[in-house]
């Protein structure tokens, strides 16, 4: 696998599968507003490829990300934080989640804060046994703010919201499955991981690209996915004509 692009936030491809990788481990992976724009160019970049069906977003070193990077705001007023620091990590993680391709975050460390965030804008997540995940921003005296919150009630329920963003509590990888917020637990992470994206690889682009779509909502429908299923068939040029021909 050859790099593409290198800095603090690496893309790397190979054939159908795009590794994002987070690549600032003496700080944590924490973000901060050079990540982050970095982090927007490499979702562009994938996005706007077409031979690539899957996109993982891992990290060196031994945490996947600690959140945002506090240091950035040692001389940053709160209008600032609040503002555009904010929006941008809205936009940014709002791009991973519309990405068209299925997008696995692997978690071989632990996740705090927007480190989980990012983690929760993915379709799956993979986690080592070893890794911890926790919304800790109320025992900071703030709260979430690049839609976490929003993410872990959609994809897990309100109690789990409610038990990470009001508690600030830490939860191992086993917990946090049994919450529903960690899909897979895993000793070896690599192994787990490469085994789900063969998974995905062997279904069909455009059963994946109609599929994402209908579960971004928050009631899937036949209709809806019928819908979708005609105008993904009519936009390839394939439909029930030619397929009976075949």
């Amino acid at each position: 696998m050859t790099p593409d692009q290198r800095g603090e936030v690496r893309l790397d491809r190979n054939g159908p599968i795009a590794r994002i990788v987070l690549d600032r481990p003496a700080k944590r992976n924490a973000l901060n507003t050079h990540m982050l724009t970095e982090l927007r160019g490499r979702l562009d970049d994938v996005a706007a490829d077409a031979d690539v069906r899957v996109v993982t977003v891992e990290s060196e070193g031994s945490v996947f990300c600690a959140g945002a990077d506090t240091g950035e705001f040692s001389s940053t007023t709160p209008e600032l934080i609040l503002g555009p620091w904010t929006r941008l990590g809205q936009r940014v993680f709002a791009e991973l989640a519309d990405l068209p391709q299925t997008t696995v975050a692997v978690l071989s460390g632990s996740a705090f804060g927007g480190g989980l965030e990012l983690a929760m804008h993915c379709d799956f997540r993979v986690a080592a046994r070893s890794a911890q995940v926790a919304l800790p921003e109320a025992t900071l005296g703030t709260s979430p703010g690049w839609s976490g919150v929003d993410r872990v009630a959609g994809i897990a329920g309100l109690s789990a919201a409610r038990m990470l963003a009001l508690t600030g509590r830490r939860y191992s990888a086993d917990d946090a499955h049994g919450l529903g917020i960690i899909d897979i637990v895993a000793d070896d992470v690599v192994d787990a991981t490469a085994e789900l994206v063969a998974d995905i690889l062997r279904t069909t682009p455009v059963a994946q690209s109609v599929l994402k779509r209908a579960l971004a909502r928050p009631m899937v429908s036949a209709a809806l996915v019928d819908s979708l299923a005609g105008a993904y068939l009519a936009a390839s040029g394939e439909t029930s004509a030619t397929r009976r021909t075949q």
